[in-house]
């Protein structure tokens, strides 16, 4: 039978934060999961949205897609921080029109699975679990995730702005609602929560809004620095933050955003061969 992935995001000590600010982050969480929908709709067979509590789910197409979702959902809402599993298996019980709660399947029953794995966990933030134990993939998938949590508030920022402007994807840039991208940097931009005052930056986006730099994942690994340092990054961020390019580059440095990148890039590739490849 025909499998997918689903995807649960759970926010990590969500109890902790005082009502006004939860629910300033919910609002925008609800906003980008909207956009993030709108971006992957080619791949999604139920949107993501709030299921119970903090949890969020979906259900989507293939597992790529929900890993990919997954990555740039994180990079948007630091830093407020979330766990997530993802589940690789049939979808059995489909209701039309319904949305992902009101779903089953063993893709539902090993996403479980995998989230209640992470919160054991102290390495990792996300786990994909497809019925067998993955080690390698998972450590894959994770080997960034400590780069990412030392990042200041800037140097998520610069990341955040680096990977919509020059985004990672799978298959024909004709599958993505490219407007979302620029929609997303807006966004991130006006975000309030975790910033400080002195941190408020209008972003100076493009007149034409149009993303037309792409890092595809296909199954092969050629020369990563060559894939990943996309020349003039820093002068395009940094007119983005109307700043100097020296200080982007500074940022790129200290939040080891292209390492992040690099690790990132491998962990892609190796589950598109895993499960894109090889179908």
């Amino acid at each position: 039978m025909e499998k997918y992935a689903a995807l649960m995001i759970d926010m990590e000590k969500s109890k902790s934060y005082p009502a006004e600010e939860r629910s300033e982050i919910q609002r925008f969480l609800i906003e980008i999961a909207d956009k993030l929908n709108k971006l992957f709709g080619e791949s999604i067979e139920c949107n993501v949205i709030f299921s119970a509590g903090d949890e969020l789910q979906g259900l989507f197409k293939d597992v790529m897609s929900a890993i990919m979702y997954f990555r740039l959902f994180q990079m948007l809402a630091m830093p407020v921080k979330f766990r997530a599993g993802i589940g690789i298996g049939e979808w059995t019980v489909r209701i039309p029109g319904r949305i992902s709660t009101q779903q089953d399947g063993t893709a539902y029953h090993n996403a479980r699975k995998a989230i209640n794995s992470v919160h054991k966990k102290q390495l990792s933030n996300v786990i994909v679990f497809s019925g067998e134990d993955d080690d390698m993939g998972n450590y894959l998938l994770n080997a960034s995730h400590e780069l990412k949590e030392q990042q200041v508030y800037k140097q998520n920022l610069v990341g955040t702005a680096i990977e919509l402007f020059y985004p990672m994807i799978i298959g024909n840039a004709e599958n993505y609602e490219l407007d979302v991208f620029a929609e997303l940097i807006q966004a991130k931009f006006c975000y309030e929560y975790g910033r400080k005052e002195n941190e408020k930056i209008i972003p100076m986006i493009p007149n034409d809004n149009k993303i037309n730099n792409f890092i595809t994942i296909d199954g092969r690994i050629n020369d990563i620095e060559d894939v990943i340092i996309i020349k003039n990054t820093s002068s395009v961020i940094a007119s983005l933050l109307g700043c100097s390019r020296q200080n982007v580059d500074t940022i790129i440095k200290r939040g080891f955003i292209y390492k992040i990148r690099q690790m990132d890039y491998m962990a892609l590739t190796y589950f598109y061969n895993k499960y894109v490849k090889n179908e």
